[in-house]
């Protein structure tokens, strides 16, 4: 049976409980005078306290223990999603810089094109170093996700594309169903050996930008990413099987979805109250006709003027230029709008709203 570890972080300290991860998956006999990536959320220029990107003491402590085991070399990086910031401001904001302590690099400086098995395209560009590692760490956050609902193992292996590309990547697929059959395209090209998921801090609501922290307290670990991420779920009071990231993961035989099929150690416990995106009657009708009359089941995003401070950058990050200053505003054109949300996930400002399905169908009445 898969593995899937639960820790609380108030019963142990950090150290010990990646210390409990390494020794169970063998990690110090894998990685001896090897080359180890360790991939951690850095989504953009936010500080740990937003609950956005991956927790830096997980970081110090996975690095302090690579360089304790003898790692030939260890590298730490990811590719973010803002195109605004250089990635070594990225990550002296998120504090994952000073917890590199000396092995943070810029994934986006040397890149490879690689064949990938997918209906959607025959080739990607992807960092370099995913291809050359002997051993990889994924390190992704405990957060939700405005559009595959939840953001885990598997949505964090997006960061091996390099920067904008992802957004271009958006208009690849034309419903929630066929960007998670991407999303596992990419996450094939390289699994993970490890998972270790910060979830001291997560994140609920519309996330994974703009939802709200939410302190849990835990890390969970696992060498297999799909059940980590069922796991998640499961925590999330979501039912695996209804998102479509681990469907499509599951139906590949990339790990099981049904956790009472896993060897679970540590308490798995439902959070009370968990706010999730996508969850109600009204939203599953819409992700279930997208496929059918897209055009007319997506949102469009809008904007809080009080929030936004006209810096543009949902202009420049929308893949298909939906996005325009209307009278100093930005305003998305229904037409060209194809739903992606990265307006909303690289807003610094939180001033891009998703309106639920019904509040965006009485926008299209009044001709918004």
């Amino acid at each position: 049976m898969v593995q899937v570890i639960i820790r609380d972080v108030l019963n142990n300290e950090i150290s010990s409980i990646i210390e409990e991860i390494f020794a169970r998956y063998a990690v110090k006999d894998r990685i001896k005078n090897k080359r180890v990536l360790v991939k951690p959320n850095l989504l953009g220029a936010f500080p740990p306290e937003r609950g956005v990107t991956t927790d830096p003491r997980i970081i110090l402590e996975i690095v302090k223990k690579l360089k304790k085991y003898g790692a030939k070399e260890i590298i730490v990086g990811d590719n973010s999603g803002s195109i605004h910031f250089n990635p070594l401001k990225i990550a002296e904001v998120t504090g994952i810089l000073e917890a590199s302590d000396g092995c943070f690099t810029n994934l986006a400086n040397e890149v490879i094109e690689v064949k990938v098995k997918s209906k959607y395209l025959d080739k990607l560009i992807i960092s370099q170093i995913v291809r050359e590692a002997d051993y990889l760490i994924n390190v992704p956050k405990f957060k939700t996700h405005s559009l595959t609902t939840i953001s885990g193992a598997i949505k964090n292996m997006f960061g091996i594309i390099p920067g904008g590309r992802k957004a271009q990547l958006h208009t690849l697929s034309h419903s929630v169903k066929e960007f998670a059959e991407l999303l596992v395209d990419i996450y094939q090209i390289r699994i993970p050996d490890l998972n270790i998921m910060d979830a001291i801090l997560g994140m609920e609501g519309i996330g994974p930008t703009n939802g709200k922290p939410r302190i849990i307290n835990k890390i969970i670990g696992s060498d297999n990413g799909i059940a980590l991420d069922a796991v998640m779920a499961t925590m999330m009071g979501l039912k695996p099987e209804a998102i479509e990231l681990l469907q499509i993961a599951a139906a590949r035989n990339l790990g099981e979805i049904d956790v009472s099929q896993l060897a679970i150690e540590g308490e798995l416990e439902i959070i009370s109250d968990y706010e999730t995106p996508n969850n109600g009657l009204l939203q599953r009708i819409r992700k279930l006709a997208v496929p059918y009359i897209f055009n007319f089941a997506k949102v469009k995003p809008v904007v809080d003027y009080r929030k936004c401070k006209r810096c543009q950058h949902c202009v420049e990050v929308c893949p298909t230029s939906a996005m325009k200053l209307k009278n100093g505003f930005p305003e998305a054109e229904r037409k060209k709008c194809v739903s992606c949300f990265c307006c909303e996930e690289h807003c610094p400002y939180g001033a891009i709203i998703l309106p639920s399905w019904p509040v965006d169908l009485a926008n299209r009445l009044i001709g918004k």
